[in-house]
């Protein structure tokens, strides 16, 4: 059997740390939120999402409205974000070595498409969209057992602590990237299998982690 490599797509795939700090900006005092200084990214980094929220002012009960939100404002913006460097060859290489790739995301599947249809990044057997931002646990099961493979099967790549929390509640791999939204120190706290610090290292801990001994034709 193949083995499965799935990609989170915003601060993993895509630099769109800038981006969602722009929007927040925007949106944020309409939910009771306050905007985000560049001199505070560094701490709020360092922090869990509801932690985050805390410091921000915006209530747990808005944050669905406020994504929902500003999801409709990432669509306009979209087309002015680029790949994280060297994605294209990393996911290249993994498909000439035999792997399926997919992505398991909380963006929309549209905006995801979008994304990959200007940047042609298709390169991708399947994308599943996470609308439950704190139950991505309950996404990757349910995505699997739709595959029809178990979690055994399956490598996740993410950026932030709550990809590290829902693997470890399935008992699934999970690579940690420090390129994200999330610091190293706080992804290093909930104990990845590994943590990946520049984008020419991920392809050697994606192989290592997970053998694929099946070459695509």
């Amino acid at each position: 059997m193949r083995p499965y490599i799935i990609f989170d797509f915003d601060g993993t795939l895509v630099g769109s740390k800038a981006l969602a700090i722009h929007i927040f900006n925007q949106l944020g005092a309409k939910y009771g939120g306050r905007s985000i200084s560049d001199e505070e990214i560094p701490a709020l980094s360092n922090m869990s999402i509801p932690d985050r929220l805390k410091v921000l002012n915006i209530p747990a009960y808005k944050l669905p409205a406020l994504l929902i939100e500003g999801k409709k404002e990432y669509k306009k913006e979209i087309v002015n974000l680029e790949p994280v460097r060297g994605t294209r060859e990393i996911l290249i290489e993994l498909k000439e070595l035999g792997y399926s790739l997919g992505i398991l995301s909380s963006n929309t599947t549209e905006n995801i498409h979008k994304f990959i249809a200007v940047h042609q990044l298709d390169f991708f057997d399947y994308i599943h969209s996470a609308t439950n931002l704190f139950g991505k646990h309950k996404a990757i099961a349910s995505m699997t057992k739709k595959l029809g493979i178990t979690t055994n099967d399956i490598l996740y790549i993410g950026d932030e602590l709550r990809d590290i929390q829902a693997c470890k509640k399935i008992n699934a791999k999970v690579i940690a990237v420090t390129w994200g939204f999330d610091s190293p120190d706080l992804l290093a706290k909930s104990s990845p299998d590994l943590i990946c610090h520049t984008p020419e290292e991920l392809l050697r801990l994606v192989t290592q982690t997970m053998p694929c001994r099946i070459k695509s034709i």
